[in-house]
């Protein structure tokens, strides 16, 4: 990370679309670490593409969290260093169907599914919900490349506050391993550590964001130089 040069500078719309994946990398790195810290006290599972996923802890389907996760990280780390813009272009595509083009299928093939909240007397269409999110996040794929071709190409080396906020972010994973290995399933040690790991998952993203240009230019000074 130390020797990362950003070809983009820091802006507010790609650091949007960056949290608006953040949201759905949550449904990859809960379950890529409750499974490997939990065990087979934790069953995960999902549906995707035609097939059904499921792990009790780790077992064979839990791998396929590892190309997800890779899917991820490549995007999150196109935004702003990836020289070919094509391929950045082509990673949010794939993301879009990844997620999106997923769940559209599961409506296609299943049909809706409503989300019942007892407490509150909530019952919600999910389909209500993902139709318009999956137009938005569309919209937001093509907001971001147009910009994207309109702005300049810089050569801003990651800023000083970078290995800060790795720390920052990364440094609870030996807690919530603890916390999800000692705790009982659903008890306050086990709830903390979620919460801990949806926090992160939004936060991760925001590890391939480059400083401000105020913070970054002495710094590309002194790497011109």
């Amino acid at each position: 990370m130390k020797n990362w040069i950003a070809v983009r500078s820091n802006n507010l719309l790609f650091n949007f679309l960056l949290f608006f994946i953040g949201l759905t990398f949550m449904l990859v790195w809960l379950p890529l670490l409750r499974c490997f810290f939990d065990g087979a006290s934790y069953s995960w599972g999902q549906w995707y593409f035609g097939r059904q996923l499921s792990s009790a802890g780790v077992s064979a389907d839990y791998f396929i969290l590892i190309p997800f996760l890779l899917l991820y990280v490549a995007l999150f780390h196109a935004f702003y260093y990836q020289k070919n813009r094509l391929v950045f272009y082509g990673l949010m595509i794939a993301w879009w169907f990844h997620f999106w083009g997923n769940l559209l299928l599961d409506i296609f093939v299943h049909g809706d599914t409503l989300f019942h909240g007892d407490t509150l007397n909530v019952h919600v269409s999910l389909t209500a919900i993902i139709l318009p999110l999956a137009l938005l996040a569309l919209l937001l794929i093509v907001a971001v490349i147009r910009k994207d071709q309109t702005m300049e190409t810089v050569n801003l080396p990651r800023s000083s506050t970078g290995n800060l906020r790795t720390w920052i972010i990364l440094g609870p994973l030996p807690l919530q391993a603890v916390l999800f290995m000692i705790g009982e399933p659903h008890a306050l040690t086990d709830e903390i550590a979620v919460l801990i790991t949806i926090v992160q998952s939004l936060a991760i993203p925001f590890l391939f964001t480059p400083g401000r240009v105020r913070e970054t230019e002495t710094a590309a000074e002194l790497y011109a130089g």
